[in-house]
């Protein structure tokens, strides 16, 4: 069975923390390969909350799946996961959002037109980014590159073949 989210349209009805991880989502941190599978250039992305068991985990995933000739460019699925010290709800620090903001930059240029930002979840202490690929190989000495010039930071980077994009799917059909 589909968790279900619930889609917070007003900024005013969540806390600092969240308010704070939407405004960021919202300053539309786009791979540069999603902005030329859209042909409007941007992708719509949905901001959601949703309560888990000790602590909220806000999610950020685009609002619909691309077509079907874009998923296959894309099939693998690389989840980059980190750790942070959370705020007592389990959400980021600011100083952690200026981190996570600059992570996401650097991915979004390492993985460039070889791969497409489809989501992330953030909340009980860390933060995954999923990012579909054409070829994982391709990334790894970048990625390895820009994890080891950074202070100390535990990084798990993990794969999945998903040429049917089910992690995102999942979500969306979980959103009422």
């Amino acid at each position: 069975m589909p968790q279900h989210f619930a889609v917070y349209i007003t900024l005013f009805r969540m806390n600092i923390a969240a308010r704070i991880l939407c405004c960021l989502a919202m300053a539309a941190l786009v791979s540069a390969a999603a902005a030329n599978e859209y042909p409007e250039g941007k992708q719509k992305w949905l901001v959601l909350e949703r309560q888990g068991a000790r602590f909220p985990e806000i999610v950020t995933v685009l609002a619909t799946l691309p077509a079907p000739e874009v998923r296959a460019k894309f099939p693998v699925l690389l989840q980059v996961s980190w750790g942070y010290a959370p705020l007592a709800n389990g959400l980021p620090t600011e100083e952690e959002i200026v981190r996570g903001r600059d992570l996401y930059a650097n991915l979004d240029r390492i993985f460039g037109q070889g791969g497409i930002y489809a989501m992330s979840r953030t909340g009980a202490g860390g933060r995954t980014m999923y990012y579909y690929v054409a070829n994982p190989g391709s990334h790894a000495e970048a990625l390895r590159q820009y994890f080891d010039s950074l202070s100390p930071i535990s990084v798990k980077v993990t794969k999945h073949s998903d040429p049917e994009w089910n992690s995102v799917r999942e979500v969306l059909n979980g959103v009422n």
